[in-house]
């Protein structure tokens, strides 16, 4: 497995960074791969919910479903892949001066000929999601998000 860290810290209420980032049809507003994200099981959104997710990566598109494994509301979540690549996604929450600071581990399980690549697929993957935080943070604390 193959893991990229990213923290972001948001000049916003900890409720606040929580509730947009457990809402995955704002992802497309913050994230530049995401095209579509909804929850596909009816809510409320509890541990076994599934989230879809269209993304666009070099002009291709391409999907994957992932099931809520673990959450504390305003702590923490973890999603793990179901269908598409493997992977496992956890956010934890923190309240720090000034708002809220973000931890993010996003651990990929290449296969295949990808195992090769795994270390420089995550390093190009670790720097696009952080381009991605950076653009959440520039929307959550001007107010657009």
């Amino acid at each position: 497995m193959a893991d990229a860290r990213i923290s972001v810290t948001i000049a916003r209420p900890i409720e606040e960074v929580y509730a947009v980032l457990t809402d995955p049809e704002k992802t497309p507003k913050w994230s530049a791969p995401a095209v579509e994200e909804h929850w596909t099981t009816p809510g409320p959104v509890a541990i076994g919910s599934i989230r879809h997710a269209t993304t666009k990566f070099m002009g291709m598109r391409s999907g994957n479903d992932a099931e809520l494994i673990a959450f504390e509301p305003n702590r923490s979540w973890t999603l793990k892949s179901v269908s598409g690549p493997p992977f496992t996604v956890s956010a934890t929450f923190e309240p720090v001066a000034g708002g809220t600071r973000v931890d993010w581990t996003w651990s990929f399980a290449f296969r295949g000929p990808l195992k090769l690549f795994e270390p420089l697929i995550t390093s190009f993957f670790g720097r696009q999601f952080a381009n991605d935080l950076a653009r959440l943070k520039e929307l959550m604390e001007t107010g657009a998000l």
